[in-house]
């Protein structure tokens, strides 16, 4: 309460100060500039406590105790907040906003209209997911939930007293989903079912839910004693026969109803519907024919690449039997876990110091390794960037997927860890994170295209910082740059063209050197999350195309430092927004 006495205060005081040193316009002005911070503010407090788990990943703990509503009544319930403050937004009158409050609002503008075209486009009765899905992202929360006193665990147990609802809500959704011709492909299906049967264990012990109580040492005997029966009685009760529901449900009912088919376009409007998540994910402007074009454009140009790097290791053959030859030989592989997990921290460490010769910004956040854990590696992506809480409560991570070493690749080892690392993820979110200056939605603002199209962008970079000292990586970096562009081809191909999952994984097979593991993966991914995976190169491009326009335009006073830096200053936006900005940045270099 006094808290919110003070915010009150402060707001009043700054009206105050404006009104007695300024006209009656300048004192509108301020009116104006409170009035969206406030609907701002107000969307951020809603998202939180729509998404409580988010929350907490994010080290905002007021929610620890509650998870998601999945019913179809909270989600509309959801879109009519959204609408409502749209609408409230929509009267904060723009021309009275100085310049950094028009961005703020055009950005809330867009946020919140994304949201809400997510809402339309992003179906609740296909909600399974081999990488997202409510069978992994449930135990995720053992990832970011605290475990420092006896009300931690007391909300931890609240919440797995609280699955069985999300499960139920998923059924119910899956069933409508069927009633309304809206089911999952069959091959996704089939790889869900063994990560739902995977927590269906005997001794409770043994959960990947109880390894709580393996760090409750600090707790009083009494104390770990009651935690330690209400944790059991929870996984035994609730976690448990929640999984075992899902798993017969998928496997007597959900299973035969599902579709052969693999692309969205197969369904009742859903080339339509592609089209709008290709706008959602990309951020521009595009159709998916162009973007098809575009993707096997890139797909010529890196190939044209492969083949220098074949002719300066002397490899005799064509250029398709290189590529297997690159994929296939034991000797670009790991052969244990740990090597694996070594050689990235190395190439983690050795960067670090590097970052100063990019930016002049840096955030202060560390980022560290992580393993992914075993529940859930053989679905999951190679690797992946986990950022700090809001708190600051322990750094960022890179997750690195050590499940079957002798599959993984070592020379595309180095762009990975760029990407997902430093230069790209955990230095732009962190960044932004650490941006005080700007109010929430825009600190942790997810754009995909500005997220994932600097990730791509950043890999390049690691030759600017002394990287890619071989030609081995330097072909890892060709690869991880193919892989995204044949992204375009393989998903346009499949949720518009109508191509197969077979068709796809040819594709990928044929022109970049990605182990079969990690194609297969990424096509299932592709298959479930339509329009995500054009983000990442066609943000890459745009960014490509604003840094060479600044160099054209400012030669001998381009700096890079000070490009890369006013790039991030504003956090994450949508492409279309970010190019506007940056051509008015240039224009203003002296």
């Amino acid at each position: 309460m006094r808290t919110w006495i003070i915010k009150r205060a402060s707001l009043a005081m700054r009206l105050i100060i404006v009104s007695g040193l300024s006209s009656g316009s300048h004192l509108a002005l301020a009116q104006t500039n409170l009035k969206l911070e406030k609907v701002a503010n107000r969307y951020w407090e809603a998202t939180l406590e729509r998404f409580p788990e988010r929350a907490t990943a994010m080290g905002d703990h007021r929610y620890n105790d509650q998870l998601t509503d999945l019913s179809i009544l909270a989600r509309k319930a959801w879109e009519n907040s959204l609408r409502n403050l749209l609408s409230d937004l929509k009267r904060v009158q723009k021309p009275l906003l100085n310049e950094a409050d028009k961005l703020t609002h055009r950005l809330l503008d867009r946020t919140i209209q994304d949201d809400i075209l997510r809402l339309a486009v992003i179906s609740p009765y296909m909600p399974l997911d081999p990488l997202d899905g409510i069978q992994v992202r449930f135990p995720l929360l053992l990832v970011s939930q605290p475990f420092r006193n006896v009300q931690d665990y007391r909300n931890y147990i609240k919440r797995l007293n609280g699955f069985p609802k999300q499960i139920t809500d998923t059924i119910n959704n899956l069933r409508d989903g069927i009633n309304r011709d809206l089911v999952s492909p069959r091959v996704i299906v089939k790889k869900v079912i063994p990560q739902v049967r995977a927590h269906v264990v005997s001794d409770v012990t043994r959960s990947e839910f109880y390894k709580p109580m393996f760090q409750a040492d600090f707790l009083g005997e009494e104390q770990r004693r009651d935690i330690d029966h209400d944790l059991q009685n929870a996984i035994q009760a609730d976690v448990i026969p929640a999984y075992l529901r899902l798993m017969a449900y998928l496997e007597d009912e959900y299973l035969p109803a599902s579709r052969s088919t693999v692309g969205i376009g197969a369904l009742l409007g859903g080339k339509e519907l592609y089209k709008a998540l290709a706008r959602l994910h990309t951020t521009v402007s595009i159709e998916p024919d162009e973007i098809h074009e575009i993707g096997l454009a890139e797909v010529a140009r890196i190939r044209l690449a492969f083949s220098k790097i074949q002719t300066e290791v002397g490899f005799s053959g064509t250029l398709d039997e290189f590529i297997v030859h690159m994929r296939s030989d034991p000797k670009y592989r790991f052969t244990s876990s740990q090597e694996l997990y070594d050689a990235a921290e190395k190439i983690l460490n050795r960067t670090k110091p590097l970052m100063s010769k990019l930016f002049g910004q840096l955030p202060k956040a560390d980022i560290v390794m992580k393993e992914i854990e075993a529940f859930r590696a053989p679905a999951a992506p190679v690797a992946y960037y986990n950022p700090t809480p809001e708190d600051g409560s322990r750094p960022g991570y890179f997750y690195i997927n050590t499940y079957a070493p002798k599959k993984r690749l070592r020379f595309t080892l180095e762009a990975l860890t760029y990407h997902e690392s430093i230069p790209g993820h955990h230095l732009q979110m962190a960044l932004h994170q650490e941006k005080k200056d700007l109010l929430k939605f825009r600190r942790y603002g997810s754009f995909t295209a500005f997220v994932e199209g600097w990730a791509l962008y950043t890999e390049k970079l690691g030759y600017e910082i002394g990287g890619y000292q071989d030609v081995y990586s330097r072909f890892g970096q060709l690869t991880f740059e193919m892989w995204r562009a044949c992204r375009l081809v393989v998903d346009t191909g499949m949720h518009v063209k109508g191509w197969s999952r077979q068709r796809a994984i040819d594709f990928m097979a044929t022109n970049t050197s990605l182990v079969m593991l990690d194609i297969e993966s990424e096509i299932d991914r592709y298959i479930t999350w339509p329009g995500q995976a054009l983000a990442y190169k066609i943000g890459e491009l745009r960014i490509l195309a604003i840094r060479h326009e600044a160099e054209e335009k400012l030669g001998d006073r381009f700096d890079l430092r000070n490009f890369h830096d006013a790039l991030l200053s504003e956090g994450a936006m949508p492409i279309d927004m970010l190019e506007q900005r940056m051509k008015q940045w240039t224009s203003n270099q002296p």
